[in-house]
């Protein structure tokens, strides 16, 4: 069994021309068979067959037991090569959940390895005779494909003024819009900060949370980040 990397299944996926296959969903069930043509299980649906193609290719994995993150662990541990799938529908725009915003909050607080996890990005077509295939791919950082919005430090879902989901920016080399990703992991937990500060109304609340954070992502990784982190909180709205 081999141990690989989230960038590495990507890498794979080009080599077997992942580009070119055409798949369908089908059920069968009491000797009927149909194929699936709902666009609305598919993530689900590419996730299982992600999962297929690393055992059929000898690689290591496990999957979350009683959590919705991560989808996969590419390593034994609970800490590294953690793999997030995200998919969407290659003509629209990204519009899947990052992840829940306060569920994001309070994890890493606890758990700041999450900030290093990777995420595999699908984008895939369909047909009307349930015909799929995968269009392009990614793996990127949080901090990748996640920026501002127009009036907060960070895009999200919000209904009635709450916030609900993080949702994605757009990471495309061909943006030519004013609203890009972050640069940076820094970049992306001031705006986490400050989209905490502005939902408290509590300035000691998230104090609290940011510096809980920062130390517990150096006992994690070694590295301080509280200088540039603050860096970026001057300048952010």
């Amino acid at each position: 069994m081999r141990y690989i990397t989230a960038p590495e299944i990507i890498d794979m996926l080009k080599v077997q021309k992942i580009d070119e296959a055409v798949g369908q969903i089908k059920m069968s069930l009491n000797g009927t068979d149909v194929v699936i043509r709902q666009n609305d299980i598919i993530g689900n649906a590419l996730q299982e067959w992600l999962g297929q193609f690393l055992k059929e290719n000898d690689i290591y994995f496990r999957t979350a037991k009683g959590q919705t993150f991560p989808d996969f662990y590419l390593s034994e541990s609970d800490e590294y090569n953690l793999c997030e799938m995200k998919t969407y529908y290659a003509t629209r725009n990204a519009a899947f959940d990052v992840a829940n915003y306060f569920g994001y909050v309070d994890s890493v607080r606890e758990k700041p390895w999450r900030l290093d996890s990777d995420y595999l990005i699908f984008a895939y077509i369909s047909d009307d005779e349930g015909n799929i295939s995968i269009q392009d791919m990614w793996c990127k950082k949080v901090w990748e494909i996640t920026g501002p919005a127009q009036d907060f430090a960070l895009k999200c879902q919000r209904k009635k003024g709450q916030i609900y989901n993080i949702r994605p920016a757009n990471w495309k080399e061909n943006n030519r819009g004013k609203l890009k990703p972050f640069t940076c992991k820094e970049e992306f937990i001031a705006a986490l900060y400050k989209t905490h500060l502005s939902d408290t109304n509590q300035t000691k609340v998230s104090k609290a949370w940011l510096d809980d954070v920062i130390v517990e992502y150096e006992k994690y990784s070694g590295e301080n980040m509280i200088d540039r982190i603050m860096q970026y909180v001057k300048g952010m709205k």
